[in-house]
């Protein structure tokens, strides 16, 4: 342990016994002096920041400011001296404030404050002579109006980005005083070039429990280089400006993405068995790092039977469906969603959201939006709401049943398969990412020339391609469509389609790994899921399955 306050104040006040005044002039208002207004000893401060690291214990600092006090190294005005209680106790926000105050975040005058409020409860006693003298009120000490925000702390976010990919941030705001989150402060958060251009604009936002965190996907190489996260907040009349920097650089290893990983050659066995577990899967995922497998079982229509999602581990490596260990179900109908017929599942990037597309009784059409507590593990799924899709679009009973089930990489688009009636994929713009609440319908596509229906849907990476898998039975094939604008199916094309006759006859939904060199398709007539290679990525024509 470090050496306590007493004993290096005993050092150094050979050095120096010149006092220095930390003044609390709330009478005139004066509340918000800048640091430079006071010269405080260095070793006062180190003192401080020792405390609140636990490095000395609480009656060392006390003694040392009592000390400190009582020498006139430190001169206050006139503070009444509280009554000595057993009950009397530092309580953990005067240590934060030690600790901020050592580390320069906060001013002198909100740390004197402190120990005002420690001589008032009669933690600290000061002994001096007693004067006659006119007594004076007591100096109240004011409610201390300054808040404190602090953008991108510690490790929560990076100060780069590579295009394509996500820049996170986090602002917190508290009262400075007593160190609590505080809610209710208008902010408002842009990002903007270094010469001022506006790259995106928030606009007004605010705090939960004293924090706020968003993300945005670098969009191009527009964003290139230098950037600024500029946050201006206003609360009682003070306002704050921090502005934190970051960098853009081209997208890794020139790869239109990063969402998820490459398959490896023990992914390329097949067919393989979900027996076990189901007779009707319907959907298929995986985590980002292809190490979990998650399927949707719609059972045979009736509540109880199915209407689930299953959770895999893949313990042979990345995308090795043969090493699938089941773990645990989640049924999507004692959720809060009533889905008793899940067709597709999609999770989140960061695996914290899950999202089921159902087609319950046949007659409805709608996605369901879960929150995971713990990132990739469906036993903390928690219902949040549900999107009709019918309603959305405005497509009333044309809409048929939902199928299949996508979203853009930055999770600001959605994409719904519908089948049975108009067969087509409808694209809706999320204002919010990743939260259908905010879905607004775009636009929608046909797939019906290809295929009467479609059941899966799946786009490449960047975007610029469109995977259809359908089960009608005599047509079963993925379709492959190009889009002119990326992620924009209104641009659609279609390319070319492959055969999956042989390996399934039922064909459910489809997935590709991020290099776009391995599809994987569930069908529900052999209950398993069947490996492609693809020996140019995101080229059906050159697809080839394995076994």
């Amino acid at each position: 342990m470090r050496h306590t306050i007493l004993s290096v104040i005993a050092a150094l006040i050979i050095v120096s016994t010149t006092p220095f005044v930390l003044s609390y002039e709330t009478a005139t208002g004066i509340m918000n002096q800048p640091l430079g207004d006071f010269t405080v000893p260095s070793w006062i401060k180190s003192n401080a920041g020792w405390w609140a690291d636990d490095q000395i214990d609480d009656s060392s600092f006390v003694s040392g400011l009592q000390w400190l006090i009582s020498n006139d190294v430190i001169m206050l005005p006139t503070t009444e001296q509280g009554t000595v209680d057993d009950e009397n106790i530092i309580p953990g926000w005067i240590k934060n404030t030690a600790g901020w105050w050592a580390d320069d975040q906060i001013h002198d005058i909100t740390f004197v404050a402190a120990i005002k409020y420690l001589i008032g409860e009669g933690i600290i006693i000061i002994e001096q002579e007693t004067e006659v003298e006119v007594v004076e009120e007591p100096v109240e000490v004011e409610e201390v109006k300054e808040f404190h925000m602090i953008v991108n702390d510690g490790n929560c976010c990076l100060n780069w980005a590579h295009v394509g990919e996500e820049y996170r941030f986090q602002i917190k705001t508290f009262d400075e005083f007593r160190g609590s989150p505080i809610d209710g402060v208008t902010i408002n958060a842009k990002i903007i070039s270094k010469d001022g251009e506006l790259r995106h604009n928030f606009g007004t936002i605010t705090t939960e429990d004293g924090i706020y965190q968003n993300s945005i996907t670098i969009p191009s190489m527009d964003w290139y280089a230098g950037n600024i996260l500029s946050v201006s907040a206003e609360h009682n009349g003070i306002e704050k400006t921090i502005e934190k920097e970051f960098e853009v650089f081209k997208n890794q290893s020139g790869k239109s993405g990063g969402s998820r990983a490459s398959a490896g050659s023990c992914a390329h066995v097949s067919p393989v068995s979900l027996a076990n577990e189901t007779e009707n899967p319907t959907g298929i995922a995986f985590s980002k790092d292809g190490q979990k497998m998650f399927v949707t079982d719609r059972g045979d229509g009736t509540v109880g039977d199915g209407d689930t999602v299953l959770e895999y581990t893949l313990t042979g490596g990345t995308y090795c469906i043969a090493t699938a260990s089941f773990v645990d179900s989640y049924s999507v109908y004692n959720s809060g969603a009533e889905e008793r017929n899940p067709q597709g599942i999609t999770l989140s990037k960061y695996g914290t959201k899950m999202f089921i597309v159902g087609a319950t009784d046949n007659n409805k059409a709608k996605v369901s939006e879960y929150t995971l507590p713990t990132a990739w593990d469906i036993s903390t799924a928690i219902y949040v709401d549900s999107l009709d899709v019918k309603t959305a679009s405005g497509c009333g009973a044309d809409c048929g049943a939902a199928r299949g089930l996508a979203f853009s990489k930055s999770g600001d688009k959605m994409f719904v398969m519908v089948s049975k009636t108009v067969d087509a994929v409808h694209e809706y713009t999320l204002s919010t990412v990743w939260d259908i609440s905010t879905a607004s319908y775009v636009d929608s596509f046909n797939v019906q020339s290809e295929n009467e229906q479609p059941s899966g849907l799946a786009f490449s990476n960047n975007g610029k391609k469109m995977f259809v898998v359908g089960l009608d039975g005599t047509d079963d094939y993925v379709y492959e469509y190009t889009l002119g604008t990326d992620w924009d199916v209104s641009t659609a094309s279609y390319v070319d389609a492959f055969g999956i006759a042989s390996q399934d006859a039922n064909p459910q939904d489809i997935w590709f790994d991020y290099a776009g060199e391995t599809m994987f398709i569930v069908g529900d007539q052999g209950n398993d899921v069947n490996v492609y290679t693809l020996s140019t990525a995101w080229d059906i024509s050159t697809a080839s399955f394995t076994e």
